[in-house]
Order: structure tokens, then C-alpha cells, then sequence
């Protein structure tokens, strides 16, 4: 009884030594966490996914000189951008990971944030229509703007180079 009693602590020690202690696994952890949803993103995390995300395919500076012009708002474009990682998937040759719900929502927030959001211009049959069976990010829409996290907590901020930033004389 006393060994099981012992192997229990040390096990208990070591899962607490890995929660608590900053370390690769933990950070891994963490992060398939989020991911998948059972934790949130911070803002700094959010933007630093957005841009470690984005950047596999895009230049930084097509993201940060996107408007709204220049087609939908960002919830749609994140939403096209998982369809289309499912068809270069599916056709081989394309080593990018699918986005998550949660990455999906982190990502619209960040560059509504930072880009700008123009879901408001857009009626919201439209962009539902657009989203077509997406749920979580549907379901996301008909969350106001200041009421999402991310989006809230980055407000204000404008990435240099950034159309927003040009537009603002920043």
C-alpha cells in the first residue's frame, strides 16, 4: 500500500511539474488545447497565430493591405481559405495544417482588429449565405464586435502598413 501510495505522489508530482514548469511538451499542450477550443486565446497569442498561420501562404503585407474593396469581410475569407486547404489536401502536394473552429475565430478577430472589420457593410444573410454550413464561425457572426475578446482587446491597433494604419495617418 505504502508503493502505491508512493507512485501515486510521484506521478502526481511530475503531471504538476509539467502543468506549472514552461517546457516544450507543456507549450504543446497547451496550444492542441486551444486549438481545439477547451482554452482561449490570449490577444497576443491570437496575433501571433494569425500571422505564423497566414504567412505559410500569403505575404504579410498582401494580409496587412487587404480592404474593403478588395472583397468580404475577414470571417469569409477565413472561412474560404479552410475550404480551400481542404481541396489542396485532398489533391496532394500542400503540407498546411486545417484550421480549427477556435483558430478560425481567433484569426477573423485579429485582422478585424488590426485590418478592419467591415461585416457591419454586409447584409447578414449574405455573409451567412456566404459562410455556407460553417457553424462556428455562423454562429460567431451574430457575436457583436465589442463583445468579442480579441477583437475588443486589440480595438485601436493598426498594424504598420496596415490599409487601416495608411487611412489613419498613423
Amino acid at each position: 500500500m505504502k508503493k502505491f501510495l508512493l507512485l501515486l505522489v510521484i506521478i502526481a508530482v511530475v503531471v504538476l511539474a509539467l502543468a506549472l514548469v514552461p517546457n516544450p511538451l507543456n507549450r504543446k499542450i497547451k496550444g492542441e488545447l486551444k486549438a481545439k477550443g477547451y482554452l482561449e486565446y490570449t490577444p497576443e497569442e491570437a496575433m501571433e497565430l494569425a500571422y505564423a498561420r497566414c504567412t505559410t501562404c500569403h505575404s504579410e503585407e498582401k494580409m496587412l493591405k487587404y480592404c474593403s474593396r478588395c472583397g468580404p469581410p475577414f470571417i469569409v475569407v477565413v472561412h474560404y481559405m479552410k475550404k480551400y486547404i481542404d481541396i489542396a489536401q485532398k489533391k496532394g502536394g500542400v503540407d498546411v495544417k486545417q484550421l480549427t473552429d477556435s483558430e478560425a475565430i481567433a484569426i477573423t478577430q485579429v485582422w478585424n482588429a488590426v485590418v478592419g472589420n467591415w461585416e457591419g457593410d454586409w447584409r447578414k444573410k449574405d455573409l451567412k449565405k456566404l459562410l455556407e454550413n460553417d457553424t462556428a464561425l455562423v454562429k460567431f457572426l451574430d457575436v457583436p464586435p465589442e463583445e468579442r475578446p480579441i477583437e475588443r482587446a486589440l480595438k485601436g491597433k493598426a498594424a504598420p502598413g496596415a490599409y487601416k494604419y495608411q487611412q489613419e495617418g498613423l
